[in-house]
């Protein structure tokens, strides 16, 4: 019996490291040839492994990319509620718009301009992604990152109402294209910060765009 059991176990860790290798494939290809660009062959090929597993665990590529975005979503979730706690206790008062803003985007740029940061290829992968979320078959697991935005938006809803939710709405998304843009292809940071990515050259260069997303959402207040 205890055999056994060892020989479950082994085979469940074996079939996690393979997944696991599979869905670390799919970030990086998703990311850098998106989803039409990205076949399960190439999949195979860049984790190391035969067609046959990956039909094995996920079926379909379809499956792959709901897995690989489900994967991290929780930690890019968690990554910036802490960006914010953080925050909240730095301030030791209510936080103005430059400060909920940098909370928000901050996490992105240090993620991304860092090779060893479990959600680099994550961020590359899901900023690419966007640019296909009017396919339908996307749209259902690209919406999963709206909880994402929600950190965001529901900050801005309690502290600063005045905005009004269309405007509200509208100045987030556009933050977000913007900070899609800035992810989406590291070499931007590297060309900003002379490939200089501590954590204080890229919140000094971060700056002026902090600052302008945050006078945007300033002018979409109603006035009193």
């Amino acid at each position: 019996m205890a055999e056994a059991k060892k020989s479950r176990e082994r085979t469940t860790a074996r079939g996690d490291a393979t997944r696991n290798q599979i869905l670390d494939a799919s970030e990086v290809l998703f990311g850098s040839n998106g989803y039409l660009g990205t076949s399960l062959r190439d999949i195979a090929e860049q984790a190391g492994v035969r067609m046959g597993l990956v039909h094995y665990h996920f079926g379909n590529k379809h499956e792959i990319l709901d897995a690989a975005l489900e994967r991290k979503l929780g930690l890019l979730r968690e990554t910036i509620a802490t960006s914010f706690a953080q925050a909240d206790e730095k301030a030791a008062g209510e936080l103005d718009l430059e400060a909920m803003v940098t909370a928000f985007i901050l996490p992105f740029l240090h993620a991304v301009s860092t090779d060893e940061d479990p959600l680099r290829s994550y961020i590359i992968m899901t900023s690419h992604l966007m640019s296909s979320y009017r396919l339908p078959e996307l749209r259902p697991i690209l919406g999963k990152l709206s909880s994402i935005s929600e950190i965001l938006v529901d900050r801005l809803k309690k502290h600063r109402p005045q905005i009004g939710e269309k405007n509200l709405l509208a100045g987030v998304y556009l933050i977000e294209a913007a900070l899609i843009f800035m992810v989406q292809d590291p070499g931007f940071l590297d060309d900003l910060s002379q490939n200089h990515h501590s954590v204080g050259r890229l919140e000094d260069i971060a700056q002026p765009a902090l600052r302008f997303f945050a006078r945007g959402l300033e002018s979409l207040q109603n006035p009193s």
